[in-house]
């Protein structure tokens, strides 16, 4: 069965804010689903245990927008994200919940309509999983992602 709208756990860097909140006006009239923006002083400083509870809490998906890899003010931020979305979605693959509803976005320069495609075609697979992980074809999810 699949759901007609999704929630999504949203965390971002706050130097993105504005970014992110480009991307998710656009998705305002979409019907696309129901956001939770967390704002964070470095994508870095999110921690597996936030990731998980947020699909504890209900979320069906989480989304990390960070600073590419070398543009962190932080400068390790994003690769210790990176490896902190990494973990857990090797964590929900291995309790069969899917590795899918985990994501990191990297807001590199590049328009927001290209970066709401990306978002958008995620948040769309990320409806069609069914709360034990599977897919609509009853395969575990696990989709390659960047």
């Amino acid at each position: 069965m699949e759901k007609t709208k999704v929630e999504i756990a949203i965390f971002f860097c706050t130097h993105l804010r504005e970014r992110v909140q480009g991307v998710l006006k656009a998705s305002g009239g979409s019907g696309v689903g129901r956001f939770r923006p967390v704002s964070l002083p470095c994508s870095g400083k999110l921690e597996v245990f936030q990731l998980t509870r947020a699909l504890e809490t209900g979320a069906d998906g989480v989304a990390l927008f960070g600073c590419p890899e070398g543009a962190c003010r932080y400068l390790t931020g994003s690769s210790r994200a990176r490896g902190r979305v990494g973990h857990t979605g090797r964590i929900l693959e291995e309790i069969g919940l899917g590795k899918d509803r985990v994501r990191r976005f990297v807001m590199e320069n590049r328009p927001e309509e290209d970066l709401w495609q990306d978002f958008s075609g995620w948040v769309e697979r990320v409806r069609a999983i069914d709360r034990r992980g599977k897919n609509p074809e009853g395969q575990v999810s696990g989709s390659p992602r960047g």
